[in-house]
């Protein structure tokens, strides 16, 4: 299920719960974080979840509206009633992650979106590093961390090298995938530049799954051409023949080809071969 935050008996379980022994060690580091900075407040971990048995932690910029704004749940959930936890809960269900598997964390962890809605300053995200230390020494289980976004990849790139945390990461063995984040406006593109772009995200999980121990659920494997329609699709979609015709008719076309082939996105490399595989097999249709 999704937006379940929307449901006031949901959202009532939930508040009442938060002080859960699954939850009471995080979320009573929220409440010492809002002493220490009054003026912003940290959402909670929502109870569903399981901080205690996390063996990866889910980084992202900072909460926003659905999450640490006046009419949010006052929560870090999947179920908050907004496109990006849908889309994160959505990427987690179909690598096979559970609420007791990973635990969501924000590289600021304070409600400053209003402030601050295009991304974090450097002194944001350097006061944030403490924060995530604390939650990292909270549970020693988690070894792994998707960065999602640019705010979390600068979080945890600085949080790696700096002499205050690297001996930190380095003696639990602590590993960064960096991947995009799941806000909505990170997927305003095209069709098939979404589908990569998501699948990119899958495939960080499932290797920080393997790295942790769980098995994630195999990627479904590309759907099959199987009509004319389809060749039409890829025609239409990405007109990269022409080119590919244009550089055989030169000298040296092998090398040509593989310049212009790696400099293709992978989701143009994807409707390329589509194209390809169509036109030889399909070609006398």
């Amino acid at each position: 299920m999704t937006r379940r935050m929307a449901d006031p008996t949901f959202l009532a379980q939930q508040r009442g719960m938060i002080y859960a022994p699954q939850v009471k060690a995080i979320n009573e580091l929220c409440d010492q974080l809002m002493k220490e900075l009054t003026r912003f407040k940290v959402p909670y971990v929502a109870p569903h979840y399981n901080a205690e048995t996390a063996r990866i932690l889910a980084l992202s910029s900072n909460p926003g509206p659905q999450a640490g704004g006046e009419k949010g749940s006052g929560f870090l959930s999947i179920e908050n009633n907004d496109g990006s936890a849908e889309r994160m809960g959505d990427i987690w269900n179909s690598v096979g992650l559970s609420d007791a598997d990973v635990l969501p964390w924000n590289a600021y962890p304070w409600h400053v979106h209003e402030s601050h809605p295009n991304g974090l300053t450097t002194e944001l995200i350097d006061a944030g590093l403490e924060p995530l230390k604390r939650v990292l020494e909270l549970y020693p289980r988690i070894s792994a961390v998707i960065a999602h976004g640019g705010d979390a990849h600068r979080s945890m790139r600085r949080f790696v090298r700096k002499n205050d945390f690297a001996s930190f990461v380095h003696e639990r063995g602590i590993r960064v995938w960096e991947t995009r984040h799941t806000s909505n406006r990170a997927y305003i593109l095209s069709t098939h530049d979404k589908a990569a772009a998501l699948d990119a995200v899958r495939k960080a999980y499932r290797e920080a799954m393997r790295f942790v121990g769980l098995t994630p659920i195999r990627a479904s494997p590309p759907a099959r051409v199987t009509s004319v329609e389809s060749r039409g699709w890829a025609s239409g979609e990405l007109s990269e023949m022409a080119k590919v015709v244009d550089v055989l008719s030169r000298e040296e076309s092998g090398r040509l080809i593989a310049t212009f082939v790696e400099e293709l996105s992978p989701a143009k490399r994807n409707a390329l071969l589509t194209e390809l595989i169509v036109e030889h097999f399909l070609g006398a249709s």
